[in-house]
């Protein structure tokens, strides 16, 4: 489900209350299909253990910390946010991500970059 950037940031606040095992995974472009060898440009893709580190609602702001280092992202100007808990999963899919997930916040940057937020049951090192 769509949601805003305020239900976004209370979203977050709940999990830094919570110290909340979090795992991100980013890339560059985003793209739901496989892509070929003949994709020009920069690509790139990332995914750590976090937990949110700091919030600054202000500006827009929150950096996730975690033992490969901080992950800050600027969240005003354009970002979509789609957030799902694993009862949205397909069905043949849901009991894998009951066992591993309570929710997935998604964020989509308009330069095609995306960053998929997952609220884990138990730490995961990726």
């Amino acid at each position: 489900m769509t949601i805003s950037l305020e239900e976004t940031f209370t979203l977050l606040n709940k999990w830094k209350e919570e110290s909340a095992f979090l795992g991100v995974a980013g890339e560059s472009p985003f793209r739901d299909t496989l892509r070929g060898i003949e994709d020009r440009g920069v690509r790139w893709t990332m995914s750590q253990s976090v937990r949110v580190s700091r919030i600054e609602v202000d500006q827009g702001f929150v950096e996730f910390e975690g033992p490969a280092g901080n992950l800050s992202l600027s969240l005003k100007r354009g970002r979509r946010f789609f957030y799902e808990d694993y009862r949205n999963a397909p069905p043949d899919q849901r009991e894998a991500a009951e066992a591993l997930t309570l929710s997935a916040l998604s964020i989509f940057f308009p330069t095609d970059e995306a960053f998929l937020v997952y609220e884990l049951r138990e730490p995961v090192t990726f």
